[in-house]
């Protein structure tokens, strides 16, 4: 059984709820009980809240699903990754670094738009299903 770390750039789009492709694939994956997040994620969605009422209803919107702690484990596996990403000249920001760590640790598949994810990717093992916005 599939499970998914749904990136904010993907849930930007799908509480827009004009794009089909995108609600097409989450509204089945929320029936199925298959969506994971972390505090990254959630962070970024609500800061990006035009209002309180937003913001609540975002925060609200995730209680259903399983939350990602970020341990010791995660940080480490966060910091291999851009050690070794960084060697090869790819700086990319700690959030996404962290994101892919717990994709990675836990077996995940990252829904994203973002392209930093396909440079990740590349260079370490990650399940990546890429979406053109």
């Amino acid at each position: 059984m599939s499970k998914f770390l749904i990136d904010s750039t993907i849930w930007i789009e799908f509480f827009k709820g004009k794009n089909n492709t995108i609600n097409d694939l989450v509204f089945p994956l929320i029936d199925e009980d298959k969506i994971y997040y972390n505090g990254v994620i959630l962070s970024e969605l609500l800061i990006g809240a035009t209002n309180e009422k937003e913001f609540s209803f975002l925060e609200s919107n995730f209680e259903g699903f399983r939350h990602l702690e970020t341990d010791k484990t995660i940080f480490s596996k966060t910091a291999q990754m851009g050690f070794k990403l960084r060697r090869k000249g790819v700086i990319l920001p700690l959030t996404d670094l962290i994101i892919a760590a717990h994709a990675s640790h836990f077996g995940l598949t990252v829904v994203t738009a973002d392209p930093h994810f396909k440079l990740i990717e590349k260079e370490v093992k990650l399940d990546l299903q890429f979406m053109s916005l």
